[in-house]
């Protein structure tokens, strides 16, 4: 009697690896100047990833080309865009790559030509806040088409962000920008683009990324609490970090909560160093709040490391800790410490 092995199906080519396959034996050669039906194959490779990516051509930094991939604001799609990028090509002079959509300092000596309306950008003003405590700058957008064409509200905004990704570039509108709104009528003391990049840009060379802060908190409860984090640090610096590890250390405490002494404080100190470690170049601390007896840690991986998942759950399960872990991808967790 013949024995026959079942032939095991292949395995499927992971999209991104894909899309970068196809890229070096067909798409390099497309043509960035007009559709085609190598840009419409381009969009299908694109859709494989992800149906939501956007994508554009431009003009490169060093090479003569550059296709951007990015998010289009979408935050749960940032890691996407990015791991497509770190599985590029290294570029040449005829292309690069971008994963998000890069600043145009000229970009307000345009005419936007939006939705029945034609719009001299260079006309466009904004009110800017400057927000030191959190690091932010908070912008009000106008244009006196917002009036005199009856542009509806949805309109507007969408305008208002064109204009702010154009000016800043996408990451930095992330990095930077706190509330941003319309406005319909000028604002007092407006200013140009250019003054707006360069309020953003003087608030960038006071941030310190490895500035970590303390603050007091008090609970639902009215219990005191303590938090001590990372206060420079932004989401879109790693994007692709994009999973809550929540470690949670019981304490000896003392009547308010808090940790009852030295020798505990430098436990729980201990075992945040080991974390540290624990994570190297996999994943980034960002703080930890004590209160009523209880240390939660935040930490951030990437969310396709099953390896770091693993290492942190039998390392929590040595030393009789918990953790948790579930997707956020813009820190929507610890917005309450980073800003």
């Amino acid at each position: 009697m013949a024995f026959f092995r079942k032939k095991q199906p292949a395995s499927d080519v992971h999209p991104i690896t894909g899309f970068w396959q196809w890229w070096q034996t067909e798409g390099h050669g497309i043509d960035p100047r007009r559709a085609s039906a190598m840009t419409d194959r381009l969009s299908g490779h694109l859709e494989r990833i992800h149906p939501d990516l956007s994508w554009h051509f431009g003009k490169g930094a060093a090479a003569e080309h550059c296709l951007t991939v990015s998010a289009g604001g979408i935050a749960e799609l940032r890691p996407t865009a990015e791991r497509w990028l770190r599985a590029a090509p290294a570029p040449d002079a005829t292309w690069e790559f971008r994963s998000s959509q890069a600043a145009d300092p000229g970009a307000l000596d345009q005419t936007l030509q939006i939705g029945g309306a034609e719009l001299d950008l260079a006309l466009t003003r904004f009110r800017v806040e400057v927000d030191d405590a959190q690091q932010r700058v908070h912008v009000g957008v106008y244009h006196p088409a917002y009036l005199a064409a009856a542009l509806p509200e949805d309109l507007r905004g969408q305008i208002m962000f064109l204009v702010l990704d154009w000016l800043l570039g996408e990451d930095d509108v992330e990095r930077w920008l706190g509330h941003v709104e319309t406005l319909t009528a000028p604002p007092g003391n407006g200013v140009t683009g250019a003054e707006l990049r360069e309020q953003v840009a003087e608030l960038a060379r006071r941030r310190d990324p490895q500035a970590w802060a303390a603050a007091e908190f008090t609970g639902a409860n009215g219990a005191p609490g303590l938090a001590i984090f990372r206060s420079g640090v932004r989401w879109i610096d790693h994007p692709t970090f994009d999973r809550h590890q929540l470690v949670t250390v019981p304490y000896a405490a003392q009547a308010n909560g808090l940790p009852r002494d030295d020798a505990t404080l430098q436990h729980l100190r201990g075992l945040e160093e080991e974390l540290d470690a624990l994570l190297g170049r996999r994943g980034i601390l960002i703080g930890h709040e004590s209160q009523q007896g209880s240390r939660q840690i935040h930490a951030y991986t990437d969310g396709q490391d099953q390896n770091v998942d693993a290492a942190l759950a039998a390392w929590a399960d040595s030393r009789s800790l918990t953790v948790q872990a579930h997707p956020d991808p813009s820190w929507r967790t610890v917005r309450h410490l980073t800003g």
